[in-house]
């Protein structure tokens, strides 16, 4: 799931241990301009460092220029994921298949520019597709759920979208990221993206790698990633597909005998 853009961090490299705020918002900056990052949003070191996020990385989309639809199984594809990476926290066996999901999600720009103003970032774009072939494998998930301290280290994955361009045009764009994240008893304590390459238009290419500054360095999604990847783990899997969870009702057949 998944905005970015970036400038000059070393690639590959950890974000400092330090979390920052700013002293002054980057509203009325759009990014999408290629703009960098102004001087006048000053940031002040402030307390111990949760840093970047593991949020969407990239809207996008594969249509024309009119706005784009979301796609009839886009929901099913996610939902099927879920499940299955669920069903690996849940069952913790140390054998067995790999976590292999195709999924595509649909953002309407609308939605983009909320989530982007939430953090005084302006989304100068239209709306925008995005989809990821995910590969995990259980042997990298589990000590993340049972070692004391544990940085699961997401291999190389894959973001191919397509984005509605201010001039209504859909352009491709394509990130490489490995996510990181760092496991304390078992709760993640610290994201980072941790893109590699962006290919595409310059302006949008210039975004990716900006946000992803802004979220590996200064953790601007820090706190809102933290909070709902141990949401997933520790509440939802158990609540939606664990022992307790509700099992759905059979339809009953009418016009049948009872046998």
């Amino acid at each position: 799931m998944i905005e970015t853009s970036r400038f000059i961090f070393g690639k590959g490299q950890d974000a400092p241990d330090t979390r920052f705020e700013w002293s002054k918002p980057l509203a009325g900056r759009r990014l999408g301009q290629n703009q960098g990052i102004s001087p006048r949003s000053r940031l002040t070191a402030r307390l111990p460092a949760l840093l970047a996020a593991l949020a969407t990385l990239v809207p996008v989309a594969t249509q024309s220029a009119s706005a784009l639809d979301v796609l009839p199984d886009e929901r099913a594809g996610r939902q099927a994921c879920e499940r299955r990476l669920c069903e690996m926290i849940l069952d913790r066996k140390p054998t067995g298949p790999a976590l292999a999901c195709d999924m595509t999600k649909t953002w309407d720009r609308n939605k983009i520019k909320k989530g982007g103003a939430s953090k005084s970032i302006s989304w100068g774009f239209g709306d925008a597709r995005c989809k990821i072939a995910f590969k995990l494998e259980r042997a990298a998930l589990l000590p993340a759920l049972e070692q004391p301290k544990y940085t699961l280290a997401i291999p190389p994955q894959t973001i191919k979208c397509e984005i509605e361009g201010a001039d209504e045009k859909v352009k491709p764009l394509t990130v490489l990221a490995a996510p990181k994240i760092k496991f304390k008893g078992g709760r993640a304590d610290k994201v980072w993206l941790n893109v590699k390459d962006v290919k595409g238009d310059g302006m949008m290419k210039g975004l990716v790698w900006t946000v992803a500054k802004l979220a590996d360095s200064f953790g601007i999604f820090h706190k809102d990633t933290v909070r709902e990847i141990n949401r997933f783990v520790h509440e939802k899997c158990e609540a939606e597909f664990g022992a307790t969870a509700a099992k759905p009702t059979k339809p009953t057949s009418k016009g049948k005998p009872k046998t």
